[in-house]
């Protein structure tokens, strides 16, 4: 069959709803009798809560319940600590949640917030990246989709008899993630059943974390993301916010919503670990890559295992016989890192490139030639053939659009002011995914289809584009069938990340079964089966819980 509507110039389905202000986002939702919650930061970098006093909060009007260690229930241990909140009085960094405040609107929980009372024992803190300190370590494999460390040939032999070497270090620091819709949840409990409308990209995994913190069957956990305002990896795995928003209503009774502030962001979103980065290049006069050297250094937090990775790419981007890529960690009293867009490969082909540039110069060569001459059509890694593989004729294409070979003149045209032009080149690698998904297709029996997935739509047309894929599946106009995302009560669908996207929803797969969650394997991997717990019981008697009116209802360094 000719396909029709893959690949038409159609307006997104949403786009209307966009521009009029009339999509709603998680923070947009209101429920009956919905309350708010606002969080307590931890003022010191690493130590303990030793007390909380929260007389003075509940004391205000308007305040139903101030949550901490003292008071809050027991929580399943996740693959990620920054899950567990207020399970334990240590402090791992600065703005760490310690408590939380309910009220009836967000005005009067954020000001019931400022006076909580929280006192601590602090302890000495380290919170900047210095190759100089102790403790760096290697992190685990990242999973079935490389190793930590990879090494062929005799690096050292051969980067000290290369004709044309180069030792750099390069450093990038750390981008946090403030996507235009900020981090937010709204949650609800009925009948031991659990609702949660949430900044996710990924519904099914998120259920599934839920359950499993809480002890219960997945199927009683809904997790509803319509609209989402960018994820860029910081919304691939819940937050804090929606634990504490879930915990919340289960402590008043009642809807809660939980909206993080641009500060909180920087804290609990997660960020681009910096990192310290050493290349070291060996060639011969002709600019042939004899050896390759990429190790990074880079901080996480005292809770998290994350690593990003940005030596892997180094090892299929250039032929060299001899090649090493290490990668070494160190905990620090500092919030945790996370994926953020093109993990690993932003800061590791930056360092590359850049060495790449170094080792053009010191050759005497166009670096556009010198990547060509490095250019090679099988793996370095792993030997075998690529599939695919375009670098050559970008590299060529690009030169001939942008005037590669005019770059002296147009640099000579305009020296001797203020202003320089300069024209350079890098290139770069991303790898591409496909996970597991399931969609369900129904007929009104008169022509018309609705395809429902739990799929999210993190700004990527995700409805149109599915509804094309559909459309030809079904051989049928594109008008024909409505598409419904964003729901896990739909059938499962992989995160929105990593470009996985598109291509793991939009295709029939024909692998093994993998789960849902984000490529890491994650949390979501680890708790895919939910402890066997009955649904929570209601909250605990507490002193820290204001009063219900009757008319409410209720190892050693690197080397």
């Amino acid at each position: 069959m000719t396909r029709t509507s893959v690949g038409a110039a159609l307006h997104r389905r949403e786009a209307r709803e966009k521009v009029t202000g009339a999509a709603h986002y998680t923070g947009d939702v209101i429920l009956p009798r919905l309350a708010y919650a606002a969080v307590v930061p931890a003022e010191i970098a690493r130590g303990r809560v030793t007390a909380v006093r929260p007389e003075e909060a509940l004391a205000r009007s308007g305040v139903l319940a101030v949550i901490h260690g003292g008071n809050c229930p027991h929580l399943n241990r996740t693959g990620t600590a920054d899950l567990a909140v207020f399970q334990s009085p240590s402090v791992g960094y600065r703005g760490q949640f310690v408590a939380a405040v309910v009220a009836e609107s967000p005005q009067i929980a954020h000001e019931a917030a400022r006076t909580v009372g929280v006192e601590y024992a602090a302890d000495p803190h380290r919170v900047s990246l210095d190759l100089a300190c102790d403790g760096f370590h290697q992190p685990p494999d990242h999973g079935p989709f490389f190793p930590t460390d990879c090494s062929h040939g005799d690096v050292e032999a051969a980067l000290s008899h290369a004709p044309v070497r180069i030792a750099a270090m390069y450093t990038t620091p750390p981008y946090h993630h403030h996507a235009l819709e900020p981090h937010a949840t709204i949650a609800y409990w009925h009948d031991g059943a659990l609702t949660v409308y949430d900044t996710t990209q990924g519904p099914s995994g998120t259920r599934d974390i839920l359950a499993h913190l809480f002890g219960i069957d997945p199927a009683r956990v809904r997790v509803i993301a319509r609209h989402v305002g960018g994820g860029f990896g910081s919304k691939a795995a819940p937050r804090a916010q929606s634990v504490i928003a879930a915990v919340a209503a289960l402590a008043v009774g009642r809807p809660v919503k939980t909206v993080l502030t641009r500060e909180q962001l920087s804290v609990v979103a997660g960020y681009r670990t910096p990192t310290v980065q050493r290349i070291r290049l060996g060639a011969g006069a002709d600019g042939r890559l004899l050896a390759v050297s990429h190790v990074s250094f880079e901080q996480t937090s005292l809770t998290s295992d994350h690593c990003e990775y940005p030596a892997a790419p180094t090892r299929i981007m250039y032929a060299a016989p001899n090649r090493e890529t290490r990668h070494w960690r160190v905990r620090l009293h500092v919030p945790s890192p996370t994926w953020m867009r093109a993990p690993g490969e932003c800061p590791g082909m930056f360092a590359l490139e850049s060495a790449m540039d170094e080792l053009a110069c010191a050759c005497s060569l166009d670096p556009v030639e010198l990547r060509l001459r490095n250019d090679t059509a099988y793996d370095p890694h792993s030997g075998r053939p690529f599939s695919t593989r375009n670098l050559a004729t970008c590299l060529r294409l690009g030169a001939e659009r942008f005037g590669w070979a005019e770059r002296d003149r147009v640099r000579a045209q305009h020296a001797g002011g203020r202003l320089r032009v300069g024209m350079g080149v890098a290139a770069s690698t991303v790898p591409q995914y496909r996970f597991p998904s399931r969609a369900a297709v129904r007929t009104d029996g008169h022509g018309h289809y609705t395809v429902r997935i739990a799929a999210v739509d993190i700004g990527t047309g995700a409805r149109t584009a599915l509804a094309q894929i559909a459309a030809d599946a079904l051989h049928v106009g594109v008008d024909q069938v409505g598409v419904e995302i964003g729901d896990s009560a739909y059938p499962s669908a992989s995160w929105a990340g990593r470009s996985s996207g598109t291509t793991s929803w939009g295709r029939r797969w024909s692998g093994p079964a993998r789960p849902c969650g984000p490529p890491s394997g994650g949390a979501a991997a680890r708790c895919r089966k939910a402890a066997s717990k009955p649904p929570p019981t209601p909250w605990r008697n507490s002193p820290y819980r204001a009063p219900t009116p009757s008319t409410r209802s209720a190892p050693s360094s690197p080397g």
